[in-house]
């Protein structure tokens, strides 16, 4: 499905924001006439797709980035479209800090998303996320083994973003269910495809371009994450993007989507809801099973075993079973989530030691 995006500009890095080899170049690509996406290798926390569509005079900017350095950088190397185009609108597929904490340089312009991804965007905040950074630097010299991998994982999630001096500034615009705009003759159609990754998902799709941008409904080369559900929502979405006339997908993280690439998300969640569901009957716990599954010979036997970040079946197993009714001890709102994501990090440094050949940030 590919239809030969080719790069424009970018940074001249060698390596990735976690110090990995890059799987694809970073920068600006022309991926259809006036159309273009940012892509930053290789998709993992922060690593996030943006796009931009040129309507002749006005530009249409999808999504900012989880910083402002980074957003700033992505402008500079847009500067040659933007000169003739400003961005005159934004839209933000959903409310995770990675696509959105970029908007306070986008102040004044009309910003576009979901009634309920601007009702989701202050759940957690830019001061969190530092303190979690500097916390985690200091707890991983403790000599507590889980503690230390826990902070190990945060601190690292981290490292390469400065949330410092940005304030959250939700959309102006929002909607429900579908919202056209037609911007100097040129339609773009956003579909609400939440709740599923987040609360409030949209898809963006170029009809006269053959162009669509996922968000996070879609992962390439990156283990894909559940923070709502309910999963059937996921795979509708992921369903709508095969049905779309498009030659160029752009996933909210890792390279270029084919057509093989969004069937393999939809077989992944496919696997997940039989085999999670298989041990529930079997009573185990949601960390019980996703641990089971994720170091199972059969799990690292599928091509989803290599994907980064694989550990993140553990925060997928727990919504699932919240879906399917299945009762789980759990602690309160972020105090939860920091849970999932101190069993995460437990798995990931198991995993890397049974399987050293995948990346994890830790």
């Amino acid at each position: 499905m590919n239809d030969h995006p080719v790069w424009m500009s970018g940074p001249l890095n060698t390596l990735t924001r976690f110090g990995e080899i890059p799987l694809f170049r970073e920068g600006l690509y022309s991926i259809a006439p006036d159309t273009y996406a940012w892509m930053v290798p290789n998709g993992s926390w922060g690593e996030t797709n943006i796009g931009l569509i040129d309507c002749g005079g006005e530009s249409v900017l999808i999504d900012t980035c989880w910083d402002l350095a980074f957003t700033q950088e992505m402008l500079q190397h847009f500067h040659g479209v933007l000169k003739n185009s400003p961005i005159e609108y934004v839209i933000n597929t959903h409310g995770d800090g990675d696509h959105c904490w970029g908007n306070q340089l986008f102040a004044n312009t009309p910003i576009i998303a979901t009634n309920a991804c601007i009702h989701s965007m202050h759940h957690y905040s830019p001061k969190s996320l530092t303190a979690l950074t500097h916390a985690g630097r200091v707890l991983k010299r403790l000599p507590l083994g889980s503690v230390r991998k826990f902070a190990h994982y945060m601190s690292s999630m981290f490292a390469p973003y400065d949330f410092s001096g940005v304030h959250i500034t939700p959309p102006t615009d929002g909607f429900s269910g579908q919202k056209c705009i037609n911007v100097r003759g040129v339609d773009i159609v956003i579909n609400e495809v939440g709740p599923g990754h987040t609360d409030g998902d949209a898809i963006v799709y170029v009809p006269d371009r053959k162009v669509a941008y996922a968000g996070d409904i879609l992962f390439i080369g990156a283990t894909p994450v559940m923070w709502a559900g309910p999963v059937k929502n996921i795979c509708s979405a992921l369903k709508q993007l095969l049905a779309f006339d498009a030659t160029v997908i752009v996933p909210g993280h890792g390279a270029f989507a084919q057509r093989k690439d969004v069937q393999n998300l939809l077989d992944y969640w496919e696997y997940l809801q039989e085999h999670l569901f298989a041990q529930s009957n079997n009573g185990m716990s949601s960390i019980e099973a996703a641990r089971y599954i994720a170091l199972s010979d059969d799990f690292n036997q599928r091509p989803f075993a290599l994907w980064d970040s694989p550990e993140r079946i553990i925060t997928n197993a727990w919504n699932l079973y919240r879906e399917w009714g299945i009762d789980q001890t759990s602690l309160p709102g972020t105090l939860g989530t920091m849970n999932l994501l101190r069993h995460q990090a437990t798995l990931a440094f198991d995993l890397n030691k049974a399987s050293p050949k995948v990346m994890r940030h830790f």
